[in-house]
């Protein structure tokens, strides 16, 4: 029905009818496995954003198309069996069981939460997602972060992450604890940061609103410096800390 409607409206255009049926016939390939499509029509939605200077558009197109890129390497993934492919099933299971009984969601949590630590980038991600796609598990996320932001920052900043990559959606940018307040109910900041280790830029690091106007940078370890936040890099899956020469709070 969306490529029937595509015919009837002027795809060069950049009129936000086709960037909605764009959007909805890319969401129905990737419902039908076919990501590649989907991708297609995503692209061809981000470029028409881009041109109009839609930078909400812009940020929704490029947060599904980096689902759809996940969705389509975790396919692959299960494709070509193995011990990962196995893992990933399995965690898609828990993801289910996030929308059961307290008790089953609760242990699902639990599982999808220690999956974060995992030394394969393809299962952090698909950790991530999961939690990040139930609304259950974002208030959980939530609580965890409060509770334990001043007796384990570890644990903290990983429930952190999740909660960035719900805020971040690909833009690569600083996020103000205004616009946290109003989505998730709480004062948190986010920011990117290079690893230490990789070099490679991680996005979407919870931290004190003061860190964001005040200059920090990526290092291997917690040492000289007044404060620093433990980060697991989501490619090399080393830790390294984002640190501050003064107390950003």
């Amino acid at each position: 029905m969306y490529t029937e409607l595509l015919g009837l409206v002027d795809e060069g255009s950049t009129s936000y009818n086709v960037c909605a049926i764009l959007r909805n016939r890319a969401l129905s390939y990737r419902s039908l496995k076919n990501y590649d499509a989907a991708l297609e029509d995503l692209a061809r939605e981000l470029e028409i954003a881009q041109r109009k200077g839609d930078q909400l558009r812009v940020m929704e197109c490029q947060k599904i198309t980096k689902e759809t890129h996940e969705w389509k390497r975790n396919a692959e993934i299960e494709a070509g069996g193995g011990p990962k492919a196995e893992k990933i099933r399995e965690m898609e299971e828990a993801g289910h069981r996030l929308w059961r009984t307290e008790a089953e969601a609760e242990a699902a949590f639990e599982t999808l939460f220690s999956d974060l630590q995992d030394g394969d980038p393809d299962v952090r991600a698909a950790a991530g997602r999961l939690l990040a796609d139930n609304p259950n598990a974002i208030r959980k996320l939530i609580s965890v972060y409060q509770d334990c932001l001043g007796s384990d920052p570890r644990k903290s900043v990983l429930a952190g992450r999740v909660l960035g990559r719900k805020m971040d959606a690909g833009s690569q940018q600083m996020i103000h604890a205004q616009i946290s307040a109003i989505r998730f109910g709480i004062q948190v900041a986010f920011t990117p940061c290079v690893c230490g280790h990789c070099g490679q830029l991680n996005v979407g690091i919870p931290v004190p609103e003061g860190g964001l106007y005040t200059p920090f940078y990526g290092q291997q370890d917690d040492q000289n410096c007044a404060y620093a936040l433990p980060v697991l890099c989501d490619f090399c899956g080393k830790e390294f800390f984002i640190a501050w020469d003064s107390d950003p709070r």
